[in-house]
């Protein structure tokens, strides 16, 4: 797929800033994350998407997050429902009200958090909501596959290079990536970026930009643009002129990964180009607005 093609065809699915709409239609996104230990990658990973261009950003997360994850930004809205008895019959209802769903960013491998979140997943699935699943959602999905093999609707798994070793060894091999489902995607992040699709002609492999420093919290940067560009791609998708045509959603998604993919790399490098060896991931947000424009425009 081409660099510049692609570019083009993001930015006819980005909507204008025409003062038509009204709150919630550029974007309503859900952060499944957050522990005790962990409090800074669900804040990324929401206030990414909301720099992107989302209108509202949802974070569930553990009752000893809230607070902390809170004081971070106003402009998130903190669930503390994760860990409460009902967990999932309490977040649910909130569910219905977003475009997509990133589960992951700082949500630890407690047994009982894995249970939730298994359980959220199948409901979910059941609700057709497009679903990014990053970091401590991967190790569940490594050793569930089952949880994602049979949606309907796009899934994006967005694994390292060791998280995606441990990915395709549990699956017998990259070969055998297709054994995940026919709408899983996985985004493969490295020195050089990778889609790999159930569509050929939509996978690519990218390594525009960026630069020689590694911080925590990129990752989370990355999965919370993905969110925001996957729920305009998919609903731009009949304009995308690549993948099948019968279904545009593989190719929407794998839009959507290479939008976020480029965007978070620029902001990395323009930050380094500053901070230099100091560069962390708060840097980079500072410089999605710069990174956007010079992409996407306005």
């Amino acid at each position: 797929m081409d660099s510049s093609y692609m570019l083009k065809a993001v930015k006819s699915c980005i909507p204008s800033l025409d003062g038509e709409k009204h709150k919630g239609q550029a974007g309503r996104i859900g952060i499944v994350g957050g522990s005790l230990e962990y409090t800074g990658a669900p804040y990324f990973a929401g206030i990414s998407a909301l720099k992107v261009g989302a209108d509202l950003v949802h974070i569930f997360c553990a009752s000893s997050a809230a607070s902390v994850i809170k004081s971070y930004s106003p402009e998130l809205i903190v669930h503390p429902l994760l860990d409460t008895t009902n967990a999932v019959t309490e977040i649910s209802p909130w569910l219905d009200r977003l475009h997509a769903i990133v589960i992951g960013p700082g949500l630890g491998r407690e047994a009982q958090t894995f249970n939730v979140v298994t359980e959220l997943i199948k409901t979910i699935e059941e609700k057709k909501i497009p679903l990014i699943i990053d970091a401590d959602g991967l190790f569940l999905v490594t050793s569930k596959p089952e949880l994602v093999k049979n949606f309907t609707s796009p899934i994006v798994l967005t694994p390292n290079k060791i998280e995606f070793e441990r990915l395709c060894s549990s699956l017998g091999g990259s070969m055998e990536l297709n054994k995940l489902g026919k709408y899983v995607t996985v985004m493969k992040k490295g020195g050089t970026d990778e889609v790999y699709s159930a569509v050929p002609e939509v996978q690519w492999k990218s390594n525009l930009y960026g630069s020689s420093r590694r911080c925590g919290g990129q990752g989370d940067l990355l999965s919370g643009s993905i969110a925001i560009f996957l729920n305009w791609t998919l609903s731009q998708k009949d304009k995308i002129e690549i993948g099948s045509d019968n279904d545009k959603s593989w190719a929407a998604v794998s839009l959507a990964c290479y939008a976020a993919s480029v965007l978070v790399r620029l902001s990395n490098e323009k930050a380094f180009k500053v901070k230099g060896r100091s560069m962390l991931a708060g840097d980079m947000i500072e410089y999605i607005h710069e990174s956007f424009e010079e992409l996407y425009g306005q």
